[in-house]
């Protein structure tokens, strides 16, 4: 054979690495690789000894994922629901021949609608836990095991700002049950798989690897997505998420698509979250949550930066709610709370889901910089009415100064509060500050989150009851950031404002 005949003619002149790369271009040596080629050149990484060839490693790993298959999949069901919707159809008939009031729409109607998803077994009498808008409003929901086998279920409990759902498959008994791992163990690169039933392809496995942690959408009031580029189509919400010890570390909730089907993007709810949520719905059919009474932000380079503090280092307190559990622990404004229960959190997201995890009348340890000196405060919280969400400013934030020079520093046109101005602006009666009335959009005030009618009732961390006050503040700053204390109709929040260079 030619590549034989190269082999022999070649191998005293050339590299060994040449040959290999002549021989491999041929492929007429059956059962010889590129790898053992090099195993046995002696100048061809003698420095180490070559990995085992991959012929002989990748049984280990398809065992391994055979096994956790294996393990895992009986404890997925299918979940089919359905629902009946009134709607209104559209009837050109009715439009020329009926009552012309009602614009050509015929009489109620109503409709069956189906939709899929999965679910795990989480205790052998038959709860699951699933997603919430798997089940939410249906009026019959059917499940179906690994083994074929179907069974009726009712709604436990749901809880829409986690998107997280408990139900009860009737008249089960002696069922598998999946172990629930620990999802603060896992790492970025871990493997997983991801188990379910896309598009009612029931016993679906697919594999990949933790691409991210602490992921949010902004869809749901609680998030800490675990990303993963396993497979994750419609029909796999509410289904498992396994590391290679076959527990379960999420469950798989939504998709990023442009298709609609997996991009390689997937999000699922971090078990450890999952398991506290679960545990109060089978409980009490819902969840309580815990509420400190203070509005939040991260503590981004800007605000950081007018702190003299690490930026990410905390969260930071912009304003504290009167007669709050943080009022009466005495939190005050500009404290970046920095740990709760001893857990570091860094941003508002962080700080709002262990505050939420905590049940109302409990106590919880906050630790809290305040003018560099660290504190600890023991709170009582109160249980959060979900209409009184913690308020989150993300996105950037900048005697006597003339108010032409403010609006150049700026980019902000301001004005005194009177009667007049307050009717218009409807402002808060009795307020105090300066009222924005116009942000340049050309100017670094217009990237910030300040707009028409906000009232500043402080810069600098001093307070400003007039547009006097304000600009002697702007006068004698040396930053380049000033950080403003801003009311907006019933919340106040913080803004670091970049100042324009002269």
């Amino acid at each position: 054979m030619f590549c034989s005949k190269l082999k022999k003619q070649f191998s005293g002149i050339i590299t060994a690495f040449m040959v290999v790369a002549a021989i491999a271009s041929c492929g007429d040596i059956p059962g010889l690789s590129i790898r053992e080629l090099a195993a046995q050149s002696p100048e061809f990484g003698a420095s180490r000894p070559p990995l085992p060839p991959v012929a002989q490693r990748a049984p280990q790993f398809q065992q391994v994922f055979a096994d956790v298959a294996e393990k895992v999949i009986p404890t997925v069901v299918s979940i089919r629901s359905a629902k009946i919707e009134t709607v209104q159809n559209f009837d050109p008939f009715h439009w020329f021949f009926g009552d012309p009031r009602e614009g050509g729409r015929s009489q109620p109607q109503e409709r069956r609608v189906e939709g899929v998803g999965s679910g795990v077994i989480v205790s052998s009498d038959g709860y699951v836990l699933t997603n919430n808008h798997v089940v939410e409003g249906a009026d019959d929901l059917t499940i179906t095991l690994s083994d074929k086998r179907e069974f009726s279920a009712k709604i436990i409990g749901t809880d829409p700002p986690s998107d997280l759902a408990v139900i009860k498959i009737v008249d089960a008994d002696n069922l598998p049950v999946a172990h629930l791992g620990d999802s603060d163990a896992l790492r970025i690169g871990e493997m997983v798989l991801a188990v379910g039933s896309p598009y009612q392809l029931s016993e679906t496995v697919t594999m990949g690897i933790v691409s991210a942690l602490g992921r949010t959408t902004r869809l749901n009031s609680y998030e800490n997505f675990i990303q993963t580029d396993a497979a994750i189509n419609p029909g796999n919400s509410g289904g498992a998420l396994v590391n290679l010890d076959g527990s379960v570390v999420g469950i798989n909730s939504m998709i990023f698509s442009r298709s609609g089907g997996s991009q390689g993007i997937g999000f699922a709810i971090p078990i450890d979250m999952a398991k506290n949520i679960m545990q109060s719905l089978i409980a009490e059919g819902k969840v309580s949550r815990g509420y400190l009474g203070v509005e939040i932000r991260n503590l981004e380079p800007d605000i950081a930066r007018s702190l003299d503090a690490e930026p990410y280092s905390g969260v930071l307190v912009g304003n504290v709610r009167p007669d709050t559990p943080a009022e009466k622990a005495g939190l005050e404004v500009y404290d970046i709370i920095t740990a709760v229960n001893g857990k570091q959190v860094t941003t508002a997201q962080e700080l709002m889901n262990e505050v939420a995890l905590i049940k109302p009348g409990k106590e919880a340890s906050f630790t809290v910089l305040r003018d560099g000196t660290r504190k600890n405060y023991t709170v009582v919280l109160a249980e959060r009415d979900e209409d009184t969400l913690a308020s989150t400013f993300g996105g950037r934030g900048g005697g006597g100064g003339s108010a032409d020079a403010t609006r150049e520093k700026t980019g902000l046109t301001l004005h005194g509060i009177n009667p007049e101005m307050a009717r218009r602006y409807q402002l808060e009666e009795g307020i105090q500050g300066a009222l924005i009335v116009g942000v340049d959009p050309t100017s670094p005030a217009a990237r910030t989150r300040l707009r028409e009618g906000d009232v500043i009732v402080e810069a600098d961390r001093r307070k400003v009851s007039s547009v006097a006050d304000f600009n002697s503040i702007m006068a004698e700053l040396d930053n380049d950031t000033v950080l403003l204390r801003v009311q907006r109709g019933g919340a106040t929040f913080l803004a670091a404002l970049r100042l324009e260079k002269d």
